[in-house]
């Protein structure tokens, strides 16, 4: 068993240059060693692609030196190699002042915008902007920070007349998730796309054939390649991709986009419910 107090290159360095190192293994480590930090801003999907390995491979690898599995190995591996400051952002500072801190954010987030505009696939957008129309049964899922992009895009669908399912239980979306049809929409919100409980929910979804949208980051990850209609966003390069400034505005402007497209698609049945939601909720404000 490694040693406990062993950093993440120890590990790897012990792994490559063991005597009963399985030559898979060896390939692994040598290759995380070779790439450490470009594999810190890798999905799983994309590393096991680099190497030329299965996905599995790399899990069992990683904890086969210790670790849970490939997130462990990368928080860790993130800690060893990168300075403190640069793990709450790589383009941040603790030397920048406060004006220096609000440009680089706002530049940041503008950023994403255009790179995600310019990624952006107008069929794809309209066909899904179809399909949310159509379905007799819409059910989004996120968690973290993308359940709270989810929650906004189920109030903006409302205002237009269009209900959408959000559970933020665990198990309730798992529940919900198996009792779609063929004729129903799972809306699957990841930033990273390799959120493990949001592509169980996938699966099942999919086993009731019920039709699979996901927004994730533009990558290869294990969400994406369940969907029948991917969309993408780009947001600036972190080490963790959960924690991005940039992704949840990328997101809202992808989902902001959808609705907008749904409500001109239905423009008298959208502007009938704007206004009959406007006139509910009249009466909290002055």
């Amino acid at each position: 068993m490694m040693k406990k107090e062993l950093g993440c290159k120890e590990r790897l360095i012990e792994k490559r240059d063991g005597e009963h190192t399985k030559k898979t293994e060896r390939k692994i480590a040598a290759y995380l060693l070779e790439n450490f930090d470009k594999s810190l801003h890798s999905t799983l999907l994309e590393l096991a692609d680099g190497i030329g390995v299965s996905d599995a491979s790399i899990v069992r690898f990683c904890k086969s030196i210790g670790y849970t599995g490939f997130q462990e190995y990368k928080i860790n591996a993130a800690m060893q190699c990168a300075p403190e400051p640069r793990l709450y952002n790589p383009s941040l500072s603790v030397d920048d002042s406060p004006a220096e801190l609000c440009n680089k954010i706002f530049a940041i987030e503008s950023s994403a915008l255009e790179q995600t505009k310019q990624e952006l696939d107008i069929k794809v957008m309209n066909e899904v902007a179809d399909l949310l129309i159509n379905a007799k049964r819409i059910n989004l899922v996120g968690t973290g920070g993308s359940a709270i992009s989810a929650r906004d895009f189920q109030h903006k669908l409302l205002k237009i007349g269009v209900r959408a399912e959000l559970q933020e239980d665990k198990d309730l979306q798992l529940m919900s998730a198996s009792l779609l049809t063929e004729n129903d929409v799972l809306f699957a919100i990841s930033h990273s796309g390799s959120n493990l409980h949001v592509a169980e929910t996938i699966d099942l979804a999919k086993k009731q054939n019920a039709k699979v949208v996901t927004l994730t980051m533009k990558s290869k990850n294990v969400v994406v390649e369940k969907a029948d209609y991917p969309l993408y966003v780009v947001s600036e390069k972190t080490i963790f991709e959960s924690e991005s400034f940039s992704a949840r505005l990328a997101q809202l402007a992808m989902l902001d986009c959808l609705v907008a497209l749904m409500a001109f698609k239905n423009f008298d049945g959208s502007l009938e419910a704007m206004k009959a939601t406007r006139l509910a909720t009249s009466v909290n404000k002055e």
